[in-house]
C-alpha cells in the first residue's frame, strides 16, 4: 500500500516536470495567437501524460493511478478543445483592423448554399 503511494507520488512529480518543460517550449514557441497555440500545447501534454498515467495504473491494477490518468486526460481533451474554439474566434474578423499586424481580413469561400466567412491570413509577400 505505501509502495503504491510513493509511485503515485513520483509518477505525479514527473508528469508535473513534463508539463513544466513543454510549457516552458510552447511559450517560446507562440507568436501571434499566443494563447490559444500554449492552452492547446498544455492540453496536449495533460491528454498525453494523462493518458499513459491512466493505462500505466490499469495494468498494475492500481485504481487511484488511473483514475488520476483518466481525470487529467479528461482535463486536457478539455483543454484542447478550449484551445480550438479560441483560435477560431480569434482568427474570425471583420475588417483588416480586427487582424494582429501583417495580417489582413479576407473571405473565405464557402460551399455552395452556405454563407461565407471572413478570416485573418497572412498578407500576400509576407
Amino acid at each position: 500500500m505505501i509502495s503504491a503511494i510513493f509511485l503515485a507520488v513520483k509518477l505525479l512529480r514527473n508528469a508535473w516536470i513534463a508539463l513544466a518543460l513543454v510549457g516552458c517550449l510552447a511559450i517560446g514557441c507562440a507568436s501571434t495567437y499566443r494563447g490559444p497555440k500554449i492552452l492547446g500545447a498544455v492540453g496536449a501534454a495533460l491528454l498525453v501524460g494523462g493518458g499513459t498515467t491512466w493505462v500505466v495504473g490499469e495494468r498494475q491494477n492500481q485504481g487511484g493511478t488511473a483514475n488520476v490518468g483518466l481525470v487529467t486526460a479528461a482535463i486536457g481533451a478539455a483543454a484542447v478543445l478550449g484551445a480550438a474554439g479560441w483560435l477560431a474566434a480569434s482568427v474570425a474578423c471583420e475588417e483588416d483592423p480586427d487582424c494582429p499586424r501583417g495580417e489582413e481580413c479576407k473571405e473565405m469561400p464557402a460551399l455552395p448554399g452556405r454563407v461565407p466567412y471572413k478570416q485573418c491570413v497572412r498578407r500576400a509577400g509576407k
